[in-house]
């Protein structure tokens, strides 16, 4: 190869190369530019959409995955932000499960402005709303209290008359021939809630069914794992010479595991449930008579309740010590109008 042509080739590689890097600069330089402009509308985004919130409360609950809860959550997170507060709910979003204890010690670690607490019975729990209230966080319980705690409020109702309400509806579906009816218990609760529901039935039947001869009977759970109650019920319905004929739900939970159950082994009919939410699929089995009646608790209600009651407390240093919700029943002749009603409350 002649001189000529080698200059030639090295001219046309010089050049390519110039043209490579030229083009990899500007390629470069339009992505900076582009980044740059992103990096701009996203911090504008942030800046327009950041809030500036005046405290900071934290909801503890029993569990995360309650339709009552979800409500619960959502009508007070809604609320407070119209009032310049920011609601969490404890444990949500971490990728571990910690006890409702272990997120007591968290909020108060985390020196929070105000808790709302599914309270119960134990001494642990007490204990630590006494240290959340003397670090100066108010602490207001929910649906279950925590009777000799220093809790500056209770939202939720009254166990006793909830229990006269689920008597009612037992002498209701019930008639002479009906001879026993058994109200599932949760152990895993430390509370004397149950205790007190139990006592309310039994004397709206002494008072109010005293023409019934039916056996009131208990059968209490204990949760050995995520699934021990559903396990529980589920064996409860495959022994049908000893299943009794109407079965009080307490929660959620057990009241969708009756409900599988009674379609599943194709019990409908012979075992009347009385169940506890107003989940969508429980109001659906009371369209089909597979649930005779649920009870529900306005969640909404309990929501802004106590946000309102934290609020109060904190500005005024009082606040009152207990707030009743209103307790509606739901069977198959007001289940659709309750669910317009819940529609339309949706829409606005």
């Amino acid at each position: 190869m002649d001189k000529k042509t080698v200059k030639k080739i090295n001219r046309r590689q010089v050049v390519v190369f110039v043209v490579l890097i030229s083009a990899m600069i500007v390629m470069t330089f339009s992505s900076l530019i582009y980044v740059g402009k992103w990096a701009d509308e996203a911090w504008e985004i942030t800046d327009k959409s950041y809030e500036q919130f005046e405290r900071h409360y934290i909801l503890i609950s029993d569990s995360d995955e309650d339709t009552f809860w979800e409500k619960v959550y959502e009508e007070a997170r809604n609320y407070g932000e119209a009032e310049g507060v920011y609601l969490e709910w404890g444990g949500r979003e971490l990728t571990m499960d910690y006890l409702k204890e272990e997120l007591m010690k968290i909020a108060i670690a985390s020196n929070v402005d105000g808790i709302i607490l599914e309270g119960d019975g134990s001494e642990g729990v007490r204990e630590l709303i006494d240290e959340a209230v003397d670090h100066g966080i108010p602490v207001v319980a929910v649906m279950t209290d925590s009777y000799d705690s220093k809790r500056q409020s209770f939202v939720g109702i009254g166990n006793h008359d909830l229990g006269r309400e689920y008597g009612r509806q037992i002498i209701r579906i019930a008639n002479k021939n009906t001879e026993d009816a058994l109200i599932l218990m949760d152990t895993s609760v430390e509370d004397s809630g149950q205790n007190l529901i139990y006592n309310g039935i039994k004397d709206t039947l002494d008072n109010e069914g005293n023409h019934l001869n039916l056996e009131l009977k208990t059968l209490a759970f204990n949760e050995d794992s995520p699934f021990g109650e559903e396990e529980a019920i589920r064996k409860l319905f495959l022994n049908k010479d000893e299943l009794p004929e109407i079965i009080v739900c307490l929660n959620e939970k057990n009241t969708i595991s009756a409900y599988q159950a009674a379609i599943d082994y194709n019990l409908v009919g012979k075992v009347k449930i009385l169940g506890y939410s107003d989940a969508d699929i429980v109001l659906s089995a009371i369209n089909r008579n597979v649930i005779e009646a649920t009870i529900v608790v306005d969640a909404k209600q309990i929501g802004s309740s106590c946000m309102k009651a934290l609020d109060e407390y904190i500005e005024t240093g009082h606040v009152n010590d207990f707030f009743t919700m209103d307790v509606n029943v739901i069977t198959s002749n007001n289940v659709e109008g309750y669910l317009k009603n819940a529609a339309e409350q949706d829409e606005e």
